[in-house]
């Protein structure tokens, strides 16, 4: 159990403890959880006082040492996602270190682990996470099985043309706009060529895997927490999802006539 570091690794650890807040944030985790990890981290090694401030892509740390030295570091995030497998592994990774307080190194070798830590494979992602999911979903809500068929396929070309978009760096904004019309294309079309018989289940069906559910939760937990700008900023985000996804909608129907 190491406490007392010299000036170098309390700089050290500090940065450390920004990348743990950094992917913490990154991955889908709240403000307030990001904010309480990074302090309770510092505060286990003795460090004086710390002031944490986290937006959804932003975060600003100052430590202050027991001689009133202070240090701060900033650090943008500028890609989000949900990854909830790599928000638990770095809670339990941040418990270790402020019940066991274990060197640096050893710490920054933990948080590569985790980093190096495979997803879930893209197959599965694009047939059982976006495709079942539409699937189950057209079927909720008033599809048949051929309705859920479709819906299936638009869920996973869904999938394929949001990691290319993210690949490029495309705004969030845009990258729903582009999926939700292709959604609605796919669906008038093979109603058209009599290949489903309901093109709104399948919409609405395949449009739930695009529904920014975490974002409002995030924002709404934020805001009663307290962190009324964080929360703010989140919710908006959401609204702009949601607004995407209908112009995208909405442009694709007028295009084609309407259902």
């Amino acid at each position: 159990m190491e406490t007392n570091l010299s000036t170098f690794e309390y700089q050290k650890l500090l940065n450390t403890a920004m990348d743990i807040g950094h992917f913490l944030l990154a991955s889908g985790a709240e403000t307030y959880r990001v904010e309480e990890s990074i302090q309770r981290i510092l505060y286990a090694y003795g460090v004086k006082h710390v002031d944490v401030f986290a937006i959804t892509n932003n975060i600003t740390v100052t430590m202050t040492m027991a001689d009133d030295t202070c240090y701060t570091r900033l650090r943008r995030v500028y890609s989000r996602s949900t990854n909830y497998q790599m928000v638990e592994d770095l809670n339990h990774l941040s418990r270790y270190i402020c019940k066991e307080r274990p060197s640096v190194e050893e710490i920054h070798s933990r948080l590569q682990l985790i980093r190096q830590k495979k997803p879930y494979p893209e197959w599965s992602m694009i047939t059982l996470g976006f495709g079942g999911i539409a699937l189950w979903f057209t079927l909720f809500f008033g599809g048949n099985w051929q309705d859920a068929a479709v819906a299936f396929v638009a869920g996973a070309l869904t999938r394929v043309v949001f990691r290319v978009m993210d690949y490029l760096h495309t705004s969030s904004f845009f990258i729903n706009l582009v999926c939700s019309l292709m959604i609605t294309v796919i669906a008038v079309k093979t109603v058209q060529y009599g290949l489903a018989d309901n093109s709104d289940s399948i919409i609405i069906g395949t449009l739930m895997i695009l529904v920014p559910g975490v974002a409002i939760t995030n924002a709404m937990r934020d805001v009663i927490a307290g962190d009324l700008l964080a929360g703010t900023m989140k919710g908006v985000e959401a609204l702009l999802i949601a607004l995407a996804l209908a112009i995208g909608t909405g442009v694709a129907l007028i295009a084609m006539g309407g259902v």
